[in-house]
C-alpha cells in the first residue's frame, strides 16, 4: 500500500464508486469551500486507489491550521488494516502542514429505524467499531445527540427511493399535498437562488438567526451545477416557499429551505418535500435526505419531517485526530472557541 495525494480525476472516480460517498467528499464541495484550503489523499494498492479523503484546512493562530474531513475518509471500513494505514498517514500529512486538530466525520451508519421507533436512537452504539477508529489514533467525540454538537448532524432522516415510494407516504401527509395544490400552490424547478434567498431570511427573521448570503448558495449552484437545483412554491405568483437539493451519486439532499410565514396556511412545504423527493427519483436516486434532527426527535421541524415516513439514520459520529501530543490536546480543549473562528 502507498499513500499518495491523489489528482481531482483520480480522487472523483473513487468517490463516485464509493458506498459511503456523499455530496461533502466531492471536488465540487472543496470548490464551494473556496476560503479552505483543499487536499485529496488516498492510498493506492497497486495503482488502483483503495481508500480516499478530502480534507478541507484553515488557518488559526500563530501559523497553525485546523482540518476537517466531512463524511471522510472514504474507504471500506471492514478492512481493518487499510483504516489503520490511512488514518496514521494522514497523521503524518497534516502533521506536515502544521494541523493542530482535525475532525473526521465518517459516513458511517450505525443503524437505520423506523420514526415510531425513536426512542431507541440513544442507545444505539458501536463500541468495537469506535475501538477501531482508536487504533487507528483517533479520539470519539461520543454519542451525540444535539445538532449543535457536531459539524454535520449525527442524527438525520432518510426516506428510501424506489418505483414504489409514493405508497410508502402516508395518506394523512398525501392529503396535506393534494389540499395545497387545490389551493393552487405551484412548485417550480429554478437555477438559480433568488427565491432561495428571500425564503430563507423569512427563516432568519422568524427565529432571530443568521443563515447563508446569496453568494454562498449561487456559489452551491455553481459549483454542482446540474446536480443542483432551487424548488421554489408559488401561489398565484407570490412566493410563499422554497429549498435548496443537491445530488450525489444515490442520494438527494435538502440543504436549505425556507418559507414566509404569512401564507403558512397554505401548507406548500408540504408539495415542496414531496416534489424533492420526485426530483430525487427522477434523477436516479435511491435515497431523499431530509437533513439533520435533533436526538429529541421531538421538535416541530423533526415532526413535519416525519409526517413523510422517513427512516432514522444514526451514523458513529465525529473523531478527533491530535497531529502533535501536547498542543493538539490543549487545542482541544479550546475547540468550542476554535469552532466558532473557523467555521
Amino acid at each position: 500500500m502507498e499513500f499518495v495525494q491523489l489528482t481531482t480525476s483520480e480522487f472523483t472516480n473513487f468517490a463516485n464508486t464509493s458506498e459511503v460517498s456523499s455530496i461533502f467528499q466531492t471536488v465540487s464541495w472543496a470548490k464551494l469551500k473556496s476560503n479552505w484550503e483543499s487536499y485529496t489523499v488516498g492510498v493506492k494498492d497497486e495503482n488502483e486507489v483503495i481508500a480516499a479523503c478530502l480534507i478541507l484546512c484553515r488557518k488559526v493562530p500563530m501559523g497553525f491550521r485546523f482540518a476537517y474531513a466531512p463524511r471522510g475518509p472514504l474507504l471500506d471500513f471492514n478492512n481493518v488494516d487499510l483504516l489503520s494505514y490511512f488514518m496514521k498517514q494522514i497523521k503524518l500529512f497534516l502533521r506536515s502542514k502544521k494541523v493542530l486538530l482535525a475532525k473526521f466525520d465518517p459516513n458511517l451508519l450505525l443503524d437505520e429505524i423506523p420514526f415510531e421507533e425513536k426512542d431507541k436512537v440513544a442507545s444505539i452504539k458501536n463500541d468495537n467499531c469506535i475501538q477501531l477508529f482508536k487504533t487507528a489514533g483517533l479520539k470519539h467525540c461520543g454519542y451525540t445527540l444535539a445538532i449543535k454538537d457536531t459539524i454535520q448532524p449525527r442524527i438525520q432522516l432518510s426516506f428510501p427511493i424506489d418505483e414504489n415510494c409514493d405508497e410508502r407516504i402516508p395518506s394523512k401527509t398525501m392529503k396535506k399535498v393534494r389540499a395545497s395544490y387545490k389551493k393552487n400552490v405551484v412548485i417550480k424547478l429554478e437555477h438559480d437562488s433568488k427565491s432561495l434567498v428571500k425564503m430563507v431570511h423569512c427563516t432568519e427573521q422568524r427565529h432571530q438567526i443568521k443563515l447563508r448570503n446569496e453568494n454562498y448558495f449561487n456559489a452551491i449552484l455553481d459549483s454542482f451545477e446540474n446536480d443542483a437545483c432551487v424548488l421554489a412554491g408559488y401561489y398565484e405568483e407570490q412566493l410563499i416557499s422554497a429549498c435548496l437539493l443537491v445530488k450525489c451519486n444515490n442520494t438527494t439532499e435538502i440543504l436549505y429551505s425556507g418559507y414566509d410565514d404569512t401564507y403558512k396556511h397554505y401548507n406548500s412545504t408540504y408539495p415542496l418535500r414531496y416534489e424533492s423527493i420526485q426530483w430525487a427519483k427522477d434523477n436516479g436516486c435511491k435515497e431523499f435526505s431530509f437533513g439533520g434532527v435533533e436526538g429529541t426527535l421531538d421538535d416541530g421541524l423533526t415532526m413535519f419531517k416525519s409526517s413523510f415516513n422517513p427512516l432514522i439514520h444514526v451514523f458513529i459520529g465525529e473523531f478527533d485526530m491530535l497531529p502533535y501530543p501536547v498542543l493538539s490536546k490543549i487545542t482541544q480543549l479550546f475547540y468550542p472557541y476554535l469552532k466558532k473562528y473557523v467555521m
